[in-house]
């Protein structure tokens, strides 16, 4: 009996080590995976306006960003501080809006399978506007704190040597490449902490270039809704259905993207953000400062952030850079206008503190005097205000907005025929190109197209007040001083 005693105890003490040494092990994994480096991906869509399935857009599945982000928060009003491609991307890599940085319009870059000698000082594929020399932008920053990082798609930021990637790849619109490129990029990164900004051509147009190659994403015409500022047409729906089948392939790049991160496990180390450089490929819409051309999908997955949340708050594209650098734990440089987003992603606040407006601008899409038609908008949530600079002016619509040759855009022909048949979407086509009013002021709540203008109305005068001395405020202390956009400040090394 004694002896029994004793092995029982031993047996105990055996089991009780055996447990302690797990836990051990476990402790130490812990902190193993504790010490991993955090990474940061920025996974940016190209023209996909808020259009998806989880935030209410009938007619397409986002199964990869509805699982996202109930991983993480999703925002309801995020909004690109711009709508033209080069300008928007400068803007989220500097924290700071186009007419402070330089980069006021779209630019001439070199691809990235260009080589090296493209993307420094002796380029011979430079544009004469681009942001200030002075300026720090989030791969210099990056790079000084020994990141890795890489970018996917295209450049189209200027000048190249401001964007000094370690690693490039121009791979599209394929989700399986996407996969690929990605596990590379990671293993290129060894020990390094990485930030990769993972450009996805689609829903850009041409729509036929991304559908012809994968037909499976291809959306039935029939069962789509037609934004109201459109004409619901045959021809329309066509055109409207190859954008939504193109979100849809958009969608799946991005689950690889994602996918990629766990199977290499650097998920659940990585900050995530998910959003799209501007607004929908449609007349009123990019290249214009009314909602549709601005109002994006933005979530947000990562360590500390609390999970499946929306958040109402007010948050811009310039919020971008602070928000990653304030996760790093890196000096937000004082150049950057926005405002870190981690207070709320954290759960700590429910908006950015003392913003009651968000802000933004357009000024032009190329260099073509045509097509400038500089533009301020402030949003408070429910108004929006848009002040146009050169009002009745005539506007050239960018080439991708009207043009059949080259980008097969058949919206603009299908709203020309649809003179007769809905005169009001004809007659919004047609105050674009010339008679835009100096103020515009539209309810979001009641009128999310913005088809009344508030701005004469009396009972608004109010609001509109508010708004505009808002717009005023911003503009003077953000040094926007310049009507037309052609006399911004080139690219310098001013301070």
């Amino acid at each position: 009996m004694f002896f029994a005693r004793i092995r029982f105890t031993l047996l105990i003490i055996s089991v009780s080590m055996w447990f302690q040494s797990c836990k051990s092990q476990n402790d130490v994994k812990e902190r193993i995976e504790d010490t991993q480096p955090l990474n940061v991906v920025l996974i940016l869509l190209d023209d996909q306006g808020y259009d998806t399935a989880i935030d209410g857009t009938k007619g397409i599945k986002t199964p990869n960003f509805d699982k996202f982000t109930r991983k993480g928060m999703r925002f309801t009003n995020s909004y690109a501080s711009v709508p033209s491609c080069s300008p928007s991307r400068s803007s989220i890599n500097t924290g700071m809006f186009p007419h402070a940085n330089g980069h006021w319009r779209n630019t001439i870059t070199p691809k990235l399978s260009d080589p090296d000698s493209f993307f420094g000082k002796e380029s011979p594929t430079v544009d004469a506007v681009g942001i200030h020399e002075y300026i720090k932008t989030l791969p210099e920053v990056l790079k000084e704190y020994g990141f890795f990082t890489a970018i996917t798609q295209k450049f189209h930021m200027s000048p190249p040597w401001k964007f000094p990637y370690s690693d490039r790849n121009p791979v599209h619109n394929n989700p399986e490449e996407y996969k690929r490129v990605i596990s590379e990029f990671i293993d290129n990164a060894g020990s390094q902490p990485f930030f990769f900004q993972a450009n996805i051509s689609p829903p850009h147009r041409n729509f036929d270039t991304h559908m012809n190659e994968f037909p499976e994403y291809m959306v039935d015409p029939s069962i789509i809704t037609v934004p109201e500022y459109l004409p619901d047409t045959p021809l329309m729906r066509e055109d409207l259905s190859k954008y939504f089948g193109c979100i849809q392939l958009a969608d799946a790049c991005a689950g690889s993207i994602i996918e990629a991160l766990k199977l290499k496990g650097k998920f659940e180390n990585t900050l995530i953000i998910f959003t799209s450089d501007q607004g929908q490929p449609y007349h009123r819409a990019k290249a214009s400062a009314y909602a549709e051309g601005l109002h994006v999908p933005f979530a947000v997955v990562g360590p500390n952030i609390r999970k499946n949340k929306i958040s109402e708050a007010l948050v811009s594209h310039v919020d971008i850079m602070p928000t990653i650098l304030d996760f790093l734990n890196i000096p937000v440089p004082q150049t950057v206008q926005g405002k870190s987003l981690i207070p709320i992603l954290s759960g700590r606040a429910k908006k950015i503190q003392s913003r009651k407006y968000i802000f933004g601008e357009h000024n032009s899409h190329g260099p073509n005097p045509k097509e400038h038609y500089p533009s301020r908008m402030v949003f408070d949530g429910e108004f929006y205000f848009i002040k146009n600079l050169m009002p009745n002016k005539d506007y050239l619509l960018p080439a991708d907005l009207s043009d059949v040759k080259g980008w097969n855009n058949r919206s603009y022909e299908a709203t020309i025929q649809a003179k007769f048949s809905h005169p009001k979407q004809y007659k919004i086509l047609r105050l674009l190109e010339s008679g835009r009013p100096e103020e515009e002021l539209y309810n979001i709540k009641t009128d999310p197209y913005q088809l009344v203008n508030l701005a004469n109305d009396a009972s608004y005068n109010t609001k509109k007040m508010e708004l505009k001395n808002a717009l005023k405020t911003w503009r003077k202390e953000t040094q926007d001083e310049v009507e037309n956009p052609a006399k911004i400040k080139t690219r310098q090394n001013i301070r």
